[in-house]
């Protein structure tokens, strides 16, 4: 019984932990294509409707109505070398995202926004007989939209401020194979464990942003952390005798998207170059563990109701710049390298786990009152050699290979 407790608490700090991780634990990239080509330095460089989300002082810079749609495909694979000698790779390797926002001038000095967004949409597969059999979820969906109100004001020609909300509507679902060879002996088939929740979640978030003269600027951004609590339910199949479990009861557990500060610098180099650096402090260890609540199947977990998760603060340093090439065509690149809030000791191969430096190219067009963005990013990653894990069969080497194709459409109005 004991075996079998420490592979379903190994499940859901696989799963649970790794979507933290992909959402605010190792910081999500830009949702539009302007932010990507300038990730790295984007804080006061960015003027899309996307600041509704990422710097809402800068809404005051958006003098018309404006809608912006993007679309945002990811592309990559984990392969895995354990150190007992298993391998595996995870498959399914496309994510799709999307956004709109609208932004529209109340007056002169005030500018109010919207933002729809899936910022920590993640699908992770691995396969079912693969590496991680009862260590990990072979299914893990996780389906997050976030709404974010926000509102700027220019207070005067050198300082304006923002304020918004994060709403934060979530659906997690995860699937498992369950031992029960370890309870009925050889023979008795898997179960099936399947554990479904959802809930909100509100935070709320600011920027301020001020002109030092004509061609330095500056921003910060600061973030609260958002708690999203889950209610659903968990359900386990081929329960090998009565009484040994309840083939259904409820499900609970939290997921905290931690708060960050960020300061932003740029610099006109000239009327048509623009550089930018961002520097992000990000504040992980604030959510050291992960609840963990199935009713009166619990004691499957060995009584315990809680998982560690033992993050540490992160950081994020980059740069950026942008080029008005023509009066239609605006140039950008950006590079930023993000650290890992992870350690080995607590390591789940749910998603890219390793620092990562993120180069990106864009380009914008715009005719009339239209505009298309498109943007490239490359995620490097050095491979990750995991030891002293706390379950070891995680131990081992993993190798990541991720890249985004983002593309934006404004309309002015």
């Amino acid at each position: 019984m004991k075996i079998m407790a420490r592979a379903s608490i190994a499940i859901l700090v696989f799963a649970l932990s790794g979507y933290l991780h992909a959402a605010e634990g190792l910081r999500t990239l830009a949702d539009t294509a302007e932010g990507m080509g300038l990730n790295g330095g984007r804080l006061i460089i960015q003027d899309d409707a996307a600041v509704v989300r990422t710097n809402p002082a800068s809404l005051p810079k958006i003098t018309h109505t404006t809608m912006e749609v993007t679309y945002q495909a990811w592309h990559g694979k984990t392969d895995f070398e354990g150190a007992m000698g298993q391998s595996d790779s995870m498959y399914d390797p496309w994510k799709h995202l999307g956004s709109v926002y609208i932004a529209h001038p109340i007056n002169d000095t005030m500018t109010a926004g919207l933002g729809i967004t899936a910022p920590f949409g993640v699908s992770i597969k691995w396969p079912r007989e693969g590496a991680f059999k009862y260590v990990g979820a072979y299914n893990s969906n996780l389906q997050t939209v976030a709404i974010n109100p926000a509102l700027g004001l220019k207070i005067n020609d050198d300082l304006s401020i923002g304020f918004g909300l994060d709403i934060f509507r979530s659906k997690l679902q995860l699937k498992q194979k369950y031992p029960w060879f370890i309870a009925a002996g050889a023979g008795a088939p898997d179960g099936d464990m399947n554990f479904e929740g959802d809930g909100w979640g509100l935070g709320a978030y600011f920027g301020i942003n001020y002109d030092i003269g004509d061609r330095h600027h500056l921003a910060l951004v600061g973030r609260l952390p958002v708690s999203v609590d889950y209610d659903g339910k968990f359900e386990i199949s081929n329960i090998p005798a009565p009484g040994v479990a309840l083939p259904r009861s409820e499900f609970d557990s939290e997921i905290q998207h931690p708060g960050s500060i960020a300061l932003g610098y740029a610099f006109d180099a000239s009327e048509r170059l623009t550089i930018g650096v961002d520097f992000e402090w990000i504040g992980n260890s604030s959510h050291d563990d992960i609840p963990l609540t199935i009713g009166a199947n619990q004691p499957l977990l060995g009584g315990k109701t809680a998982s560690p998760l033992n993050w540490e603060d992160s950081f994020s340093v980059g740069a950026a710049m942008e080029y008005q090439w023509t009066e239609s065509i605006v140039l950008r690149a950006g590079y930023q390298y993000s650290e890992s809030p992870m350690t080995q000791q607590f390591y789940t191969p749910s998603v890219p786990a390793n620092d990562r430096h993120i180069l990106s190219v864009g380009a914008g067009y715009t005719w009339g009152l239209n505009r298309v963005d498109l943007a490239y990013s490359l995620l490097l990653m050095g491979d990750s050699t995991i030891q002293g894990n706390v379950d070891p069969a995680i131990n081992g080497t993993y190798d990541y290979d991720w890249n985004v194709l983002t593309l934006s459409y404004t309309r002015q109005f």
